[in-house]
C-alpha cells in the first residue's frame, strides 16, 4: 500500500516573476554593498577628504590612512627634515610632505593580535560553558528550570557601569588587570548567558533519541 500523498498548491513561477525577483535581489545586494564600498574608498582618502561635507566621491587616492595606522609619525622642523637622507618608502615621503617623520612602527599589530586572542578565547569558553549548561537544561529535569534560565538571562540586563568598579578592584587584587586572561574571563561572563539561551533553543529543536 503506497503512502498517502500530500497535495501542495505550489504554482510554478512564470519567467517574468523570476526576472522581477532576480532584479529585486540584485538591487538589494547592490544597495547592501554601498556602505562596504564607501568604507573601502574612505581608506584611500586624505584626512580632509574623509571628513569633507558634502562627501567627496571623486578624490585623489592616497595611502595616508594606512601609513597612520601602521607607523608612528612625529612633527619635526624643516631644517631637521632637510638633514635626513632621502625617503626610502611611501610612508616616509607622505610624512615628510607634511613636515613629519616616521618614528617607528605603531602598536596596531600587537593590539590587533591581542583582540584576536581575546575574541577567540572568550568565544570558545562561552560556547563550551553554554553547551554544557544548555544540554543540561534541555535534556534533564531541572527543578526551577524557568527561574534559573530567567536569572541567567537577567545578568545581561545589568548596566555594565554598575559592576565596572567592583570588577576593576577585584582584578587589581588578583593581578588580572590589563591581561588577556582577565579580558577573556570578563567577556565570557558577559556572553555566556546569551550562549546558554541560544544553544538551549537549538537543542530543543533536535529530536531526542
Amino acid at each position: 500500500m503506497s503512502p498517502p500523498s500530500i497535495a501542495h498548491s505550489v504554482v510554478e513561477p512564470s519567467g517574468r516573476s523570476k526576472g522581477i525577483a532576480g532584479a529585486v535581489i540584485v538591487l538589494y545586494a547592490a544597495i547592501s554593498m554601498v556602505p562596504l564600498v564607501w568604507i573601502f574608498l574612505t581608506a584611500f582618502k586624505s584626512p580632509p577628504d574623509s571628513i569633507a561635507y558634502p562627501p567627496k566621491i571623486v578624490f585623489k587616492p592616497t595611502l595616508d590612512g594606512y601609513c597612520n595606522l601602521f607607523t608612528t609619525i612625529s612633527r619635526q622642523t624643516e631644517d631637521y627634515i632637510a638633514s635626513l637622507p632621502p625617503a626610502t618608502n611611501v610612508c616616509d615621503r607622505i610624512a615628510r610632505a607634511r613636515n613629519m617623520v616616521v618614528a617607528g612602527p605603531s602598536n596596531f599589530v600587537p593590539r590587533f593580535f591581542n583582540s584576536l586572542v581575546i575574541a577567540f578565547g572568550s568565544t570558545a569558553l562561552s560556547v563550551l560553558l553554554g553547551v554544557t549548561a544548555a544540554y543540561a537544561f534541555s535534556r534533564f529535569r531541572v527543578r526551577g528550570k524557568d527561574d534559573l534560565l530567567f536569572f541567567i538571562l537577567s545578568t545581561r540586563m545589568m548596566p555594565p557601569i554598575a559592576v565596572a568598579i567592583p570588577i576593576y578592584l577585584m582584578y587589581r587584587e588578583l593581578g588580572l588587570s590589563d591581561t588577556r586572561l582577565g579580558m577573556i574571563l570578563l567577556y565570557t561572563a558577559v556572553n555566556v548567558s546569551l550562549a546558554v539561551w541560544l544553544l538551549k533553543g537549538l537543542m530543543d529543536e533536535i529530536p531526542r533519541e
